[in-house]
């Protein structure tokens, strides 16, 4: 009997094993000592991607800013060219003698014409600097900044094609008079 006890203690020793709670005060302190600087080690983690976030914003708000600058002053040199091409080029087609006071008339009205679209861009461009009249994202306001540029240099084209225009009908009318004073001659 004794045989079928010890038998049947080591059958169920081997069947259901139980474990020991072993409580280690050091491996505990350790163990805790780590998950602490652990935390610590994420918290600092979480503060350096938040601090990489604002910097990376903070560039970009910069850069939108520069790129809004360098279009404000294009537009600004292309606006100032403008007035000055108006000025010169009518100061230019009046000295040929060549047009009627109503022909001039029509000549400054389309640079005039000219000038005044630059301005409106110009004018819309810096309320747009200033924020005032649209609420827009970087990319809306670069895109619109960069259709009013183009728009500009357009006017700026327009003057010279004006110039153009006039100076040969100006050629051609000093041609027909050249050659009806040498007729009557």
């Amino acid at each position: 009997m004794k045989n079928l006890l010890v038998a049947l203690f080591l059958f169920s020793a081997t069947l259901g094993t139980a474990q020991m709670v072993v409580n280690d005060p050091t491996a505990n302190k350790a163990l805790i000592k780590q998950l602490t600087q652990g935390a610590k080690t994420v918290e600092q983690a979480t503060k350096t991607v938040k601090l990489l976030k604002q910097t990376k914003e903070m560039y970009d708000n910069i850069n939108s800013a520069l790129q809004t600058l360098n279009y404000i002053s294009d537009m600004s040199v292309t606006t100032k060219k403008i007035l000055e091409n108006s000025g010169t080029f009518l100061r230019e087609l009046q000295s040929t003698n060549m047009f009627t006071n109503s022909e001039m008339s029509a000549i400054s009205t389309q640079f005039t014409r000219s000038m005044d679209h630059g301005n409106t861009i110009l004018k819309v461009a810096n309320d747009l600097m200033r924020g005032g009249i649209f609420k827009m994202n970087d990319a809306e306001r670069i895109t619109l900044l960069k259709q009013s540029n183009q728009d500009l240099n357009d006017a700026l084209t327009d003057t010279y094609i004006t110039r153009k225009k006039y100076l040969r009908i100006a050629e051609r009318r000093a041609l027909n008079q050249y050659f009806s004073n040498q007729q009557t001659n």
